[in-house]
């Protein structure tokens, strides 16, 4: 097997994240075909691709929730799937429609999730409400978690995602739902929490956003990798000033008749 470099410009020594020739099939249907990227610890990385790319395949493949049908997802030097008890200490992961129990509350939930991962339930919250503050959710932590709107939702799902500090944080389209407040404050934390050396992987729609926070970015298509590197590589090598007009000539489809 080929190795597989790093994104340009990075050091591999220290990749949280090796995706090395990972293949996914659903009977016929292929979601990822023959995905390979690295990404070093401490980047913010954004994963780029329409609808039906396999961006959510893959990050469930990460989660070790799937299992490749072949190739390599290692989370620092642990495979996704075979190692994935351990490696779902290291991740912290929030999905585009985050789902709760519903006959918890947020505060519940948790201080759920903190005895899950074998905190301290006490320094879990006395770390996390600041957090929740800032997100202006902290009133509304004692409510149902069921009953929060989609925005509300989202937030109580990134909390999860950064109860234990994880070392990756995974995102799956993390602002659907927000408003601009909100999401100019979810993103201060995902800038805040990579500032103290935790990696984030997330994908988006959302192109100012990626230029806004990411260093590097993988562009993936019908379930292949087409494009990664750093956002200055990316638009130099292929001659567009904007990641937008990268990304719609990259991914452009034949017109239909």
């Amino acid at each position: 097997m080929d190795e597989v470099p790093p994104l340009p410009g990075e050091n591999c020594a220290d990749d949280i994240v090796t995706i090395e020739h990972a293949t996914k099939t659903f009977g016929d249907k292929i979601a990822l075909d023959d995905v390979s990227f690295r990404i070093p610890s401490g980047q913010i990385c954004g994963l780029l691709g329409p609808n039906g790319a396999g961006k959510t395949t893959l990050f469930r493949l990460l989660m070790g929730i799937l299992k490749a049908s072949s190739g390599v997802l290692e989370i620092a030097g642990l495979d996704a799937f075979e190692d994935r008890v351990a490696v779902k200490r290291l991740i912290g992961f929030l999905p585009d429609e985050p789902v709760f129990y519903s006959y918890l509350s947020g505060r519940e939930l948790l201080e759920l999730s903190a005895g899950m991962h074998g905190l301290n339930t006490y320094e879990a919250m006395e770390w996390i409400e600041p957090l929740a503050q800032r997100l202006r959710l902290a009133e509304d932590l004692d409510n149902y978690a069921e009953d929060f709107s989609r925005g509300m939702k989202k937030k109580l799902g990134l909390l999860l995602a950064m109860l234990h500090r994880p070392r990756l944080l995974v995102l799956d389209e993390p602002t659907n739902g927000l408003d601009v407040e909100s999401t100019h404050l979810f993103y201060d934390l995902i800038g805040e929490a990579a500032a103290g050396g935790t990696t984030v992987l997330f994908s988006t729609h959302l192109m100012d956003h990626v230029t806004r926070l990411c260093s590097h970015a993988v562009i993936i298509n019908e379930g292949s990798v087409i494009a990664q590197g750093s956002l200055a590589e990316l638009k130099e090598r292929y001659g567009e000033e904007s990641l937008e007009s990268l990304f719609l000539k990259l991914t452009a489809r034949p017109q239909q008749a």
